[in-house]
């Protein structure tokens, strides 16, 4: 019980640090830190966390690079509505084929949706800012994933250590 209490409090000022140097960070979504702990809590105590992390950058990745092509090269909104479809599409069956390889799909789609979900209302409102938030906002969302999974193993070691 002693471990599982201290694993807590661990876990608790980790998540307080975290979301008290979210903007420094560019994390204003520190929410996708505990989406991402409540998902991978299901990995358990034995699972890969290692490959999880990568295959979720892998997913921050795909995405940043389909909100920069839409950007770049398609016309901004509002009309782009097939374009964003067709984008999406792309970068879901990329992820597809990289989960041929042996990455997690699950954990690439939560990367890919963490950062669409950061960077795309900025896409929809002024595209131009883009230039200047694109790359934050990965760092952002990446570091937010990362602090949700390392969270998620702390926590699997609490209910571990209270089970025993």
């Amino acid at each position: 019980m002693k471990q599982a209490l201290s694993l807590g409090i661990l876990a608790a000022i980790l998540f307080a640090i975290f979301v008290y140097f979210q903007e420094l960070i560019g994390a204003s979504a520190f929410y996708i830190a505990a989406l991402s702990m409540a998902m991978f809590a299901v990995i358990g105590p034995f699972g890969d966390y290692l490959k999880t992390g990568i295959a979720m950058l892998i997913g921050v990745a795909v995405a940043m690079a389909g909100i920069v092509v839409l950007a770049g090269k398609f016309p901004l909104p509002p009309d782009n509505t097939a374009y964003i479809a067709l984008v999406s599409g792309i970068a879901i069956f990329v992820l597809v084929l990289l989960s041929a390889i042996g990455l997690r799909i699950d954990a690439m789609f939560i990367g890919w949706a963490g950062y669409n979900a950061a960077v795309f209302p900025v896409y929809l409102t002024d595209a131009s800012l883009l230039a200047e938030q694109a790359l934050p906002a990965a760092v952002g969302v990446s570091v937010s994933l990362l602090v949700g999974l390392v969270l998620s193993l702390i926590v699997v070691r609490i209910a571990m250590a209270v089970n025993k």
